[in-house]
């Protein structure tokens, strides 16, 4: 597990692209799978780059759960 290094996750908080990852703080997303599945939350951080890309998700106020970039989508 790579986690992020503070100036790369504060970039990705500031809006600058990073490789490999492909949504941007604060995306609305949608979980395609696991315990949540279906529920709708705003991307808040970056948890790990490699060998996939985690992010917190939270889907309510303060029930932050994390998701595997393969099993999200931008929300409708």
């Amino acid at each position: 597990m790579t986690a992020p290094s503070p100036d790369t996750a504060a970039a990705w908080r500031g809006g600058q692209g990073i490789p490999g990852v492909n949504f941007a703080h604060d995306d609305l997303v949608t979980l395609l799978a696991g315990e949540h599945v279906g529920n709708v939350g705003s991307l808040i951080a970056l948890d790990q780059i490699e060998p996939e890309v985690i992010y917190q998700v939270e889907i309510d106020t303060n029930f932050i759960v994390p998701a595997r970039q393969s099993e999200i989508q931008l929300a409708d």
